[in-house]
């Protein structure tokens, strides 16, 4: 066989490549790791001894030879997704178990919801749901996928954005009841506090509006490192907290919870789930992810 029917697979994945305009985003959209796909375009130019893209921190542009070669794996590619669809249409159900991990808050909001109308569509799969504020290894404990709020990913672990959350500053109408008005960041420290964290130390507040960013060292007079139960202490008047927007919704919506400082900005954490690279995705895992992705994409209070 001629050596570069070896060579099919990263002429595919170097058409992606060039059609996205980053090495990130091809992964992505090929479920792969940025660092598979990028040892895929390297070994091309290694083979073909000729350099196919100029590579900047900012973009890639084509070499005259890329652009050529580019046109002939454009077909592959197309032959490669035409194919791939058409062995989806005679495969089997969606059916067997997906083990998944999430952060402990977020798995209580939304895990259940997510699960059950996935299983409305797919009633063959079966979930297994881990919910951990440890960071799971997914390869060594066999996890399909995981939520993460984090950019920090291992170079095995494929990525995909859903969403984001932010942090609302909150008290209960009762706590704030003949209490001084919090109207700048720095009223906070007249009041009582209360802090998502492990240990009881000063923990610093970050909040910026559209011509000033302050800083407030927060001393709690409780410290709890579980959002649920921190959530319960506000709720009762234990004082103000922060909490993650999808925990406050509807509270706030119904009157049970104050927003504080609506008009200064909070962090921002993106929501990924992620998946280690393997070779052939299981249709089981590509329908939940596009089933996720659509999940987050019907509610408004997830940025994205």
């Amino acid at each position: 066989m001629n050596a570069n029917y070896h060579h099919l697979e990263a002429m595919a994945v170097f058409a992606v490549v060039v059609e996205e305009g980053s090495f990130t985003r091809a992964a992505t959209r090929l479920g792969h790791s940025k660092a598979h796909v990028s040892q895929l375009v390297s070994r091309l130019e290694k083979h073909f001894n000729t350099q196919l893209l100029f590579r900047t921190t900012r973009k890639l542009d084509l070499t005259e030879a890329g652009s050529i070669f580019y046109g002939h794996c454009k077909e592959i590619a197309g032959s490669v997704e035409k194919a791939q669809k058409e062995l989806e249409a005679i495969k089997g159900t969606v059916s067997g178990s997906l083990r998944l991990s999430a952060p402990i808050s977020f798995g209580e909001a939304f895990l259940s919801d997510i699960t059950l109308g996935f299983n409305d569509l797919y009633p063959d799969v079966k979930f297994e749901l881990e919910l951990d504020n440890k960071i799971k290894d997914l390869q060594s404990e066999n996890i399909d996928l995981a939520f993460r709020a984090t950019t920090q990913m291992d170079d095995n672990l494929v990525p995909i954005k859903v969403g984001d959350w932010t942090e609302y500053i909150c008290a209960s109408p009762e706590y704030l009841e003949n209490k001084s008005p919090i109207i700048r960041p720095q009223d906070l420290l007249d009041h009582r506090c209360l802090l998502n964290a492990p240990k009881q130390v000063p923990t610093l507040w970050h909040f910026q509006n559209e011509t000033e960013s302050h800083r407030v060292s927060i001393e709690a007079k409780l410290c709890v490192h579980h959002f649920p139960m921190l959530k319960k202490a506000i709720l009762s008047g234990g004082g103000v907290g922060k909490l993650p927007s999808y925990l406050a919704e509807t509270e706030i919506a119904e009157g049970k919870l104050v927003r504080l400082l609506p008009s200064y900005r909070t962090k921002i954490h993106p929501i990924f789930l992620v998946y280690p690279y393997q070779t052939h995705l299981p249709i089981k895992v590509r329908k939940f992810i596009d089933f996720v992705k659509n999940w987050f994409s019907e509610r408004d209070h997830f940025l994205k």
